[in-house]
């Protein structure tokens, strides 16, 4: 038993968890965006708002009651952001590929973190703990 709870998180450390990826991957995707200079503020603009979207949505992930809800969402916005990915008439005019993939590679391991950290398993997942 007290195996099992050892590899357990309580919901507290699951939030705390889930807040600080969140923090280091907002960072993370700010500094990304510090080198795309070369884009039109109109792709700028676009880019922003998919990203807004996107980072919203794995929020969602962590905090809606609706499951499927947030996840069809999340779904959503992984399609859009693979479509931008291998689609070459859908990347943003002026952004460097290696610049596209870095947001890619930075948006796929926030979303496979959160995922991961909240289908982990946590102890009194039933009670309230906060």
């Amino acid at each position: 038993m007290i195996m099992k709870t050892m590899w357990t998180l309580t919901k507290r450390e699951q939030l705390g968890t889930i807040d600080g990826l969140n923090l280091f991957f907002g960072a993370l995707l700010g500094a990304n965006l510090g080198t795309l200079g070369t884009l039109s503020l109109y792709e700028y603009g676009v880019l922003i708002l998919l990203l807004a979207g996107m980072v919203v949505t794995i929020r969602l992930v962590s905090t809606s009651e609706r499951r499927i809800y947030s996840l069809a969402l999340l779904a959503f916005y992984l399609a859009i952001v693979g479509a931008i990915l291998f689609v070459p008439g859908l990347q943003p005019k002026g952004l460097a590929v290696a610049d596209l993939h870095r947001l890619a590679v930075t948006l796929a391991i926030w979303v496979a973190a959160v995922l991961f950290i909240e289908l982990y398993p946590t102890v009194g997942a039933g009670k309230d703990q906060a």
